[in-house]
């Protein structure tokens, strides 16, 4: 496990946290960005990426699965508590869209960094172990 990712993702899951349970009236929108579907979709992009990276699997597939399903899950549970933890919020099923539509990108974009990382040391490696034999 890497200390600094999850130090990350509990920052962020904070701050998503904050502003999800938050009365509707106390959030703050900018008037040029009255659309909280990209701030849903943003949050849960940044969360997913950070999470890709506290995991140190031997395969992606296993930092896939450790990203994905959990999540997944508050993807969904955050919108289904938050009428409920707070009254002043109302259930949205495109919110929960919007933070599926997050999840994947960010899966997306942590696999692709990750694979240019892992290409960018074998291939050093590769520049080490000649420079051995010569």
């Amino acid at each position: 496990m890497r200390v600094f990712f999850a130090f990350l993702v509990l920052l962020q899951g904070l701050f998503l946290a904050a502003l999800g349970f938050l009365p509707t009236d106390k959030i703050p929108y900018h008037e040029n960005l009255p659309q909280d579907k990209i701030l849903h979709s943003s949050g849960f992009l940044i969360l997913t990426f950070l999470t890709f990276f506290i995991w140190d699997r031997p395969h992606r597939l296993h930092n896939v699965l450790l990203t994905a399903v959990p999540v997944g899950v508050l993807a969904f549970a955050s919108e289904i508590l938050q009428p409920v933890l707070s009254p002043t919020r109302a259930y949205d099923s495109h919110d929960i869209v919007a933070n599926v539509i997050g999840t994947i990108i960010g899966l997306l974009l942590a696999t692709v960094v990750d694979h240019l990382r892992e290409h960018r040391h074998s291939r050093r490696e590769a520049q080490y172990e000649a420079l051995e034999m010569a």
